[in-house]
């Protein structure tokens, strides 16, 4: 069974907005995981009427805002959960639709409103390598990094 997500990388200026994840809440019970930084993102829901919605409503959770405008689609990460999650998320692979966003907000405005956020911060981008510790992660963000810093997607 795929899960189905939606994620943002989120530009301001020569920055890149980071959250750092220490839970995962889409279990039975709050899951306690290593804390890793990473773009903001998370599962489609049911009720979530589109993806844009879903993309939103995953910010607003883990920054405490709704102010990014859209710059277009990137594309997806894809990836297999290890065994240990697969057996407690009940899925057994993930695809993430990757959106570029411009941030249009007060950075003093972001404040997580999930406990599986620690922290919100914007990284330089020639410092991303040394936070992002997933490797489709850090692979999808190499790819895009051209489109990335000229904040111009071609659809």
């Amino acid at each position: 069974m795929i899960r189905y997500a939606v994620g943002g990388i989120i530009k301001s200026d020569d920055t890149i907005l980071l959250v750092n994840k220490g839970k995962v809440m889409d279990t039975e019970k709050p899951l306690e995981v290593k804390p890793e930084w990473d773009f903001p993102k998370g599962g489609v829901k049911r009720e979530d009427l589109d993806i844009q919605e879903a993309l939103f409503r995953e910010l607003d959770e883990e920054t405490g805002t709704r102010d990014f405008r859209i710059i277009g689609e990137l594309g997806t990460i894809e990836f297999e959960f290890p065994a240990a999650m697969k057996e407690k998320l009940g899925f057994e692979r993930q695809v993430t639709y990757m959106f570029l966003l411009d941030f249009l907000g007060e950075r003093a405005q972001l404040q997580p409103k999930t406990e599986e956020i620690r922290g919100v911060e914007f990284v330089k981008i020639d410092q991303m390598d040394e936070r992002l510790k997933l490797a489709e992660t850090k692979d999808f963000f190499q790819d895009n990094l051209d489109v990335i810093k000229s904040g111009i997607v071609l659809s």
